[in-house]
């Protein structure tokens, strides 16, 4: 794999005295793809993406984003979709766009207000007062108007109707540019798989990658391969 953008070595990861959720993990992604990150739920698909974003330690192992040992330093590289929680109460859309123009140099105006358009937000509308499906709609927004080498998005289906699946499908697909990767964890094969280029179905004994072209070539859809997999 020619300078994959993650490159996962040997981690370990436990919470409390419950099984481990990783023990000596080992994965690298390519860079340029839309990747898939599938498994049964408590498999460790959210932690994963938290460790890759720095918001997660593992406690043991090394995680590599371009080359760089994850940290502080790598969090300009990626750009992780936010819970509403983590949005101030006071906000109106407004500020948010404008806190998150202040913090990253490549958050991107053009993009914020292209993307308000497509998901019909008004920018004087206070997010706390938001119904929980348009506040995700602003977190979505938010992290996709970066210009970062990474996005990683956790579950970016959940609590949306099946039109607006479709137009954040279109919205992702229209402001990924050639040079970024993007990867999604998600418990929703069926509405996601079309984008994928690659997947990556973690189980209890490590992680499975497949080329989704070569999955379909084989006369196999990704759902019958994923649950070829998990069974």
């Amino acid at each position: 794999m020619d300078n994959p953008v993650v490159i996962i070595e040997n981690i370990n990861k436990q919470y409390g005295r419950r099984k481990k959720i990783f023990n000596d993990f080992s994965i690298s992604f390519p860079a340029n793809r839309v990747i898939g990150i599938l498994g049964e739920n408590g498999i460790g698909k959210t932690t994963l993406l938290k460790m890759i974003a720095d918001i997660a330690k593992p406690d043991s192992g090394t995680i590599r984003v371009n080359g760089i040992e994850v940290s502080r330093h790598t969090r300009d590289l990626v750009s992780f979709l936010i819970e509403p929680a983590n949005l101030y109460d006071f906000m109106k859309v407004s500020h948010a766009i404008q806190y998150f123009n202040d913090f990253y140099q490549d958050f991107d105006i053009g993009k914020s207000k292209a993307i308000c358009d497509t998901f019909r937000l008004d920018k004087r509308d206070v997010i706390s007062r938001l119904s929980k499906g348009i506040q995700e709609r602003v977190c979505l927004m938010l992290c996709l108007s970066r210009k970062a080498p990474l996005y990683l998005l956790d579950e970016p289906m959940a609590g949306f109707d099946p039109k607006f699946k479709k137009e954040m499908i279109k919205v992702i697909l229209a402001h990924m540019e050639e040079e970024q990767t993007l990867i999604i964890s998600t418990h929703l094969l069926r509405d996601l798989e079309s984008i994928f280029d690659e997947i990556v179905i973690l189980t209890d004994s490590g992680a499975i990658m497949a080329n989704t072209d070569d999955i379909r070539a084989k006369g196999q859809s990704i759902e019958d391969f994923y649950m070829e997999v998990v069974e």
